[in-house]
């Protein structure tokens, strides 16, 4: 119950950013020294700090804030994340694609795991992190989106088998499937699909219907969809019948 609890503390921290050891106890009908005792555990893993009876979400450092450009959509950004996070089991080798909504993973993500990502981003929110090993591909640095591109971060890939790929996308779109703005980006989405047992689209439902400039997957190389309550029932039911499983945070 502990840790289930102290999940849920972590995720109300992404949403509200702050509370206060009195007001955790109170929406949990515990007391404050559980609440202490939970905010330690997780302050010790280093995702949350603890600050004169408050608990803080950690600041997200500058060039995180210019990747991520959330926006109206960080609320549901975040869910997404944390319900995506619990699809990754102890001792997963994964690979976290760049993007604004694969960075809400990795803020999630408390599970001991390997974690492979060509996103500058991710591996400076993961690179601290107690149980989690950061392996960074090479790359030029796309600006902007701080993600690391070209044919050294594609043959990295080469030698990795993933259990779990999350993978993030530009459009999505039931007949043209996934893509993105830029080619360099596509073939290195391409590379970490090659190699995953498993491909998780993690992505916002204002995404759906929108196509981009160059196709790098079809819905066939999908398993799972992890998206807000927002997506239409009858997309839902489409992408089902195709064989992707459908999960609405």
């Amino acid at each position: 119950m502990s840790s289930e609890r102290q999940d849920e503390i972590h995720f109300l921290l992404q949403e509200y950013r702050n509370l206060s050891v009195i007001e955790l106890a109170q929406r949990f009908k515990v007391s404050e020294m559980t609440i202490r005792r939970d905010l330690k555990n997780l302050a010790a893993l280093g995702l949350i700090q603890r600050e004169h009876g408050r608990a803080i979400y950690p600041p997200v450092p500058m060039d995180t804030l210019l990747m991520m450009s959330m926006g109206e959509a960080e609320r549901e950004k975040a869910r997404i994340g944390h319900l995506a996070a619990t699809l990754i089991t102890e001792g997963d080798s994964i690979i976290l694609d760049a993007g604004t909504t694969t960075l809400a993973v990795a803020q999630a993500l408390n599970t001991k795991c390997t974690v492979i990502t060509n996103s500058l981003p991710i591996a400076s929110v993961l690179g601290n992190r107690e149980g989690i090993t950061v392996l960074m591909t090479g790359g030029e640095v796309r600006s902007g989106t701080f993600a690391l591109v070209g044919p050294m971060a594609r043959s990295v890939f080469k030698g990795f088998n993933a259990d779990k790929l999350f993978l993030g996308a530009t459009g999505v779109d039931i007949e043209r499937g996934l893509s993105t703005a830029n080619v360099l980006e596509s073939e290195v989405k391409q590379a970490m699909l090659s190699v995953a047992k498993e491909v998780i689209l993690v992505t916002h439902s204002a995404k759906i219907g929108q196509v981009s400039f160059h196709t790098f997957a079809r819905w066939d190389s999908i398993h799972i969809l992890v998206t807000d309550t927002d997506l239409p029932s009858p997309i839902a039911k489409e992408l089902e019948n195709r064989g992707v499983k459908v999960l609405l945070a």
